[in-house]
């Protein structure tokens, strides 16, 4: 999944999901590896999704970016580390802001900080030719 439609998707959302935490996760570098095996016992077949670390095959477990303050601070802070930040949340709403970058509102300060966040990658990358 690209990285604009990862955003779309982050900006329309009204709660967190794993399905959202698994597209950060590929935007960032996590691969993913299916695996079919067979149950020993019954004989069906059974597919698995292992998700490999940016960083090489190791296999791990996708952090709750959408949801975990923590994990989101951990996906800002491995995109931008030099920068100061924060965030904030009143009445069931969060913002975020990341260096000199706008502020974010979302419904949560984690997924507003995941915004924020991708935010910056988007701003680094190289702008396609217009034809």
């Amino acid at each position: 999944m690209d990285l604009q439609r990862v955003l779309k998707r982050l900006e329309n959302a009204d709660s967190p999901s794993r399905s959202l935490d698994a597209a950060i996760a590929e935007v960032i570098g996590w691969k993913k590896r299916v695996e079919e095996t067979t149950d020993p016992k019954t004989g069906e077949k059974r597919v698995r999704t292992l998700w490999l670390v940016p960083a090489g095959d190791d296999v791990g477990r996708v952090p709750h970016y959408t949801s975990n303050l923590q994990d989101a601070f951990d996906l800002a802070h491995a995109i931008r580390p030099s920068q100061t930040g924060g965030c904030s949340w009143v009445d069931g709403r969060g913002t975020a802001i990341i260096g000199e970058g706008e502020y974010v509102p979302a419904p949560s300060p984690a997924l507003a900080l995941c915004i924020a966040a991708l935010r910056i990658l988007q701003s680094e990358q190289p702008r396609a030719a217009s034809g």
